[in-house]
């Protein structure tokens, strides 16, 4: 079990004569993500789910600090462990396509996740361009010559090909259409009944409902919400969160309780 336990995350502030203050991003953050669980984390822009992500690895920028502890099977696990756990026990899919690097072609990215994952040969790399709906074409392309949607299919093939037990996904169906972004969460279904868990940070609460097995909501620095999907299709969740999900198309249509009206 994955634990994120009163996570705090807080930012230097230096006043105009060099004095440092810290102020507070978010503010004891707790949860657990299981083995071969799915967890969905949904906030506004700005909210720091990135951050959180981003610290469960040791990569906030030197600006910020994060209190609490992460914690693997019971065990807290200090920055340095961390850092020797990327990419082999925790994989970190960036919300950022600009984490590849520009002067690698697709191949040489996805052949390096290959040789350190020891994960097979051309096949195995075969097999994972199609199931991310990639042309071969695509292996001698830089990242420049990519769409953002290419990009990040790149980026989650190289998640796929990682035998971490934890994936720590960032917005990875943002400019993706409906059809690419389902088939993208398929993917990260198949690695949960491999028993890998998956954090999965998004905007999209009516996908999250879908696919989650549970839901978390940040608000203003708070964990306001904790909750399984059916919870939240049952009217669960704080006022916001509700209020997000009754506004949304899927509410009215897929979702709606028995016996009320559909758009």
């Amino acid at each position: 079990m994955l634990s994120f336990k009163h996570i705090s995350i807080e930012r230097a502030h230096y006043r105009w004569y060099g004095k440092k203050q810290w102020r507070p991003l978010l503010h004891d953050v707790s949860f657990s993500l299981n083995p071969g669980e799915l967890v969905a984390l949904v906030g506004t822009s700005g909210e720091g789910k990135s951050l959180l992500l981003q610290s469960a690895l040791d990569l906030l920028p030197d600006n910020l600090r994060r209190r609490g502890d992460i914690c693997l099977d019971g065990e807290t696990l200090p920055p340095q462990q961390l850092r020797r756990l990327r990419g082999t026990t925790l994989c970190y899919v960036p919300q950022g396509v600009d984490a590849l690097n520009p002067l690698l072609t697709v191949h040489s990215h996805l052949n390096r996740a290959m040789r350190l994952t020891n994960s097979g040969g051309q096949g195995v790399l075969s097999q994972q361009l199609q199931r991310h709906q990639l042309a071969l074409d695509v292996l001698k392309r830089y990242p420049r010559q990519l769409s953002g949607g290419m990009a990040r299919r790149v980026l989650a093939c190289c998640a796929t090909l990682s035998p971490a037990r934890y994936i720590l996904a960032d917005e990875i169906t943002a400019w993706l259409d409906k059809e690419a972004a389902a088939q993208m969460l398929d993917q990260l279904c198949l690695l949960r009944q491999r028993g890998c868990g998956i954090l999965w940070v998004t905007h999209d609460l009516a996908l999250a409902a879908r696919y989650a097995d549970r839901i978390l909501s940040l608000h203003q620095g708070t964990l306001c919400d904790n909750l399984t999907r059916r919870q939240l299709t049952e009217g669960g969740g704080s006022e916001q969160l509700r209020a997000h999900w009754q506004a949304l198309p899927e509410y009215h249509t897929l979702f709606a309780p028995e016996g009320s009206p559909s758009c």
